[in-house]
Formats: structure tokens, sequence, C-alpha cells
């Protein structure tokens, strides 16, 4: 599933597009690169420390969780999808509905 997300290229987000040509691109592994964030305690702080760890944006974000008490993490901007018996691949595509509904790509 990883191959399937999307990265934005360094200096997306900068005026005028992508960075020049000595920039790297990134490939969706690379965002997770270093300490997983799992571990007992509020997700804020996960995501806190994937967003400062990445520098993708929460509203960039889209979370899949089997506790609702863990919507929180949309007092962020992230989307967060609530699943009960994993992460199938209608699953995966509600939660993408989800997110681009919020984004306003959806009516």
């Amino acid at each position: 599933m990883l191959k399937l997300l999307h990265v934005p290229p360094p200096g997306a987000d900068e005026l005028g597009g992508g960075g020049g040509k000595k920039d790297k691109a990134k490939r969706a592994l690379d965002c997770f690169d270093g300490p997983l964030e799992i571990y007992p305690s509020s997700k804020i702080k996960h995501f806190e420390a994937i967003a400062r760890k990445t520098g993708v944006a929460y509203t960039d974000m889209l979370f899949f969780d089997d506790e609702s008490r863990n919507r929180e993490t949309e007092s962020l901007g992230v989307t967060m999808h609530l699943v009960r018996d994993g992460v199938s691949w209608a699953e995966m595509e509600k939660g993408v509905m989800e997110w681009r509904k919020r984004r306003g790509y959806l009516g």
C-alpha cells in the first residue's frame, strides 16, 4: 500500500511548484524513516511527532484506527477513519473518500 501513497516532491508547497534539479524526490517509505510512533499515549502526541519528523501537513494525513476515542486527532486537521475489522481495500477507499470530502475535493 505504501506504493500508492502520494508524497509531494521537495519544495512543491513553495511558490512556483517543485524544487530544482538538485532536490532529491521523496519516496513514501522515506517519510516513515526513524522511530515508529507506536506506544501507549494520546494519538495527538504521535501525530505531532510524525508531522515534526516528516514535514507532512496534518491536513494531508489520513489515519485509520479501530478506537473512536482517537478521533481527537481531527482537532489537528488529520482525517481519521474508524475501522472495526482492519484496513481492507474497501475501508481504504472509504477513508480516502472521507479525506477528499474534508479537503473539498467532493461535493
